[in-house]
């Protein structure tokens, strides 16, 4: 897929451009940061323009933040708690620095201390800043492949969440246990099993999890519907490419297709993470109805 006209939700922007959720919430909600408005939202899910996020990295300074001279001078030994190191780095909110530890492993120090709670020497923090990488680097990474959407492997097979990502759509592991814990896949009952101890894998039958991608529409109703996406529908109703078509069903211009048939599944960080697909022969006749119309006068 190429890069223009394509969508990225927040996990692949924190992938692809080496930052973190927080940050790019924070960017979101500011209107004075430069960051593109989402192009839609899905629940509580928004997407981004690819093009407009990789303009708005390219754009941003390359100098790394000096430091102030009295934090040089300050005692390097001194332990900050984490919201005293979020207002040493200019950061708005604390949990920036939660983004960083939980989404890009290695990359901000870990404690010097965990007394009541993590705590940094200021001199630690002085060493990351002064040899941090450059804010916004865009660092490729290759993400891991999902396993197959088997639907007619063992129904009792208990699976974990690698699995679910690829059932229900979402482009990683990560991606999906992000929406699982924010509340966003309905159609996915509690975990089948639980191993021991905390952090324990959350396993769910095939069967489970046939049934959810059914429901959320990332799996065909039947396996013989003749399913499209947006390139094709655009071809059979005359839209001169599949921007337009999607374009049009975003603003209510095509009513009869607001509800798609399925979503199809993508792997890996290469366009969005669920494709939206309508039925050949619905799209035929919402064609022939468009025809049939008549045309406005004037």
């Amino acid at each position: 897929m190429s890069e223009t006209g394509r969508l990225v939700d927040t996990a692949q922007i924190a992938e692809e451009f080496n930052t973190s959720k927080p940050r790019i919430s924070e960017w979101s909600n500011d209107s004075s940061s430069g960051f593109p408005p989402a192009h839609h939202t899905e629940g509580r899910k928004k997407f981004w323009e690819h093009d407009k996020v990789a303009a708005f990295f390219a754009g941003r300074s390359k100098p790394r933040r000096a430091l102030p001279a009295s934090v040089l001078e300050a005692d390097q030994d001194e332990l900050l708690t984490k919201r005293e190191v979020a207002q040493l780095l200019g950061y708005t909110v604390a949990s920036t620095i939660d983004g960083y530890r939980r989404d890009r492993p290695g990359y901000f120090p870990e404690p010097d201390e965990e007394i009541d709670g993590p705590k940094w020497r200021r001199g630690t923090i002085v060493a990351w800043t002064q040899n941090r990488p450059g804010k916004g680097r865009r660092t490729k990474k290759t993400a891991t492949p999902l396993p197959d959407a088997d639907v007619h492997g063992d129904p009792d097979e208990l699976l974990g969440s690698e699995h679910a990502a690829a059932f229900l759509g979402y482009s990683s592991k990560s991606s999906f246990s992000s929406a699982l814990y924010q509340g966003l896949i309905p159609q996915l009952p509690e975990p089948d099993e639980r191993g021991a101890g905390r952090g324990a894998r959350k396993l769910w039958r095939r069967s489970t999890l046939v049934a959810a991608a059914r429901e959320r529409g990332t799996l065909p109703s039947s396996a013989d519907e003749d399913l499209v996406g947006a390139a094709e529908a655009a071809q059979i109703l005359g839209y001169a490419n599949a921007n337009s078509f999607t374009t049009a069903v975003y603003h209510g211009h095509l009513p009869e297709l607001a509800k798609h048939d399925a979503m199809g599944v993508r792997r890996g960080s290469e366009g969005p993470p669920q494709q939206r697909r309508w039925n050949r022969a619905r799209l035929k006749e919402v064609a022939a109805l468009r025809r049939q119309a008549p045309t406005p006068e004037g």
